[in-house]
Parts: C-alpha cells; structure tokens; sequence
C-alpha cells in the first residue's frame, strides 16, 4: 500500500486527467490544421495500447516521424498513463471502485505487477528502473509503478523513478531502433514489420488468455 495519503493520489489522479484532455484537444486541432500527423500520433498511440512501447516505435518509424517527435508524444502519453492508472489501482485495492469493466483492467494490469514484483523485491529496488527501461509487452512506467506500489514504495518515489526510467528508455529505444533502421536500410525496415506484427499478435493472445496457466 502507498505510503502517501489520499490527496496526493487524488492530485496525481487529476493531473494525469489533464494531461488526457490536453492530449484530446491537440488531436482535434490537429484534425483541423494537419488530419495526416492526427492519423499517424493516433496509429503510434494505438500500437501502444495494444503491444507496448516497442510496437509504438516501430509503428511511428514506419509512419517515418521524426524522432523528437515520437519521443515526445511517447514521453507525454505515458506519463498520462501512469499518473491516471497508477492512482486508480491503488485505489481499486482498497475495495473502493467497483465498476465492472474498469475494475477487470485495472485487476489484470494488477496481476501483472504481482507477477514481476518478487523479481524486483529479489534483486532489490534498482532493479525497477530497468525493468521500467525495457520496451517490451508488460514491462514499463505503469508496471513499475504497480510494482513499487506492491512493494510498499511513496507514491511520489515511486513517480520519480518511473517518469525519468520512461523518458530515458523511450529516447533509448526511439534512437536506438532509428539507428538500427539507418544501418539496416530495407531489410531492416522488413524486419521491424515483421516484429511489429509478431508484437501486436503476441499481445493480443495474451490478453485473449492464450498460453496463460489455468
């Protein structure tokens, strides 16, 4: 349980609502002034949602945006995230929110955390940032922060290694992939395809139930 107190996660909760709605309204200007880059941001957001932050990389290098780019909108949408999310699960372990269909995510993105959390609690707390670094399915910000939360962390230690471990692994992931890109040419730009795909595949069989122990 958080060592914080209810207004803390109620400002968190707040403040991640509002970088949601700043977000929104970006993406109706943008409907507007430039609808092309409102299609693209919504495609990397998307590859997001459904396969973590490597298939949201892949996705924006295949949309060819720029780097500063995909590393802002990254950086901006997973922080919203993780200060909306991260509040409500805390929350949803007291027993106070009961709504149906929030509560199961809420409940499964709580599982997972559980899963991972001896790993970190084995090898001790600096190995939060690194899982939080990686940019595979089911790893970074909001599962690190579920887990720092499992493990009894503050809520504002928690954020502060979970925003910077974000920010850093997506501007690693983001240069590191456009380098390999460069270097690779056309057969890398085939390959990251491929591994886009088999990303976006695993995740969804994944959260169907496939492969999962009964």
């Amino acid at each position: 349980m958080f060592q914080s107190d209810r207004q803390t996660e109620a400002f968190v909760f707040y403040l991640g609502c509002c970088l949601f709605i700043s977000q929104l309204m970006v993406l109706l200007v943008s409907w507007f002034l430039h609808r092309e880059l409102m299609l693209q941001i919504l495609a990397v957001i998307t590859a997001s949602l459904l396969g973590g932050r490597m298939a949201s990389i892949l996705a924006g290098q295949q949309l060819e945006l720029h780097p500063i780019l995909m590393l802002f909108i990254l950086a901006v949408w997973n922080s919203s995230v993780l200060l909306v999310f991260l509040p409500l699960v805390a929350t949803f372990s007291h027993n106070v929110i009961r709504v149906r269909f929030l509560g199961k995510i809420l409940e499964s993105t709580r599982r997972e955390g559980e899963a991972k959390k001896n790993t970190v609690r084995k090898y001790g707390t600096w190995v939060l940032p690194v899982f939080i670094w990686l940019p595979f399915p089911w790893t970074g910000a909001l599962i690190g922060g579920i887990i720092g939360f499992l493990l009894g962390m503050s809520l504002k230690r928690t954020l502060l290694i979970s925003i910077p471990s974000m920010v850093v692994g997506v501007a690693s992931w983001v240069y590191g992939f456009q380098l390999l890109l460069v270097l690779t040419g056309k057969t890398g730009k085939i390959i990251s395809i491929a591994l886009l795909l088999a990303i976006l595949l695993f995740s969804s069989l994944k959260t169907l139930g496939f492969g999962q122990s009964r």
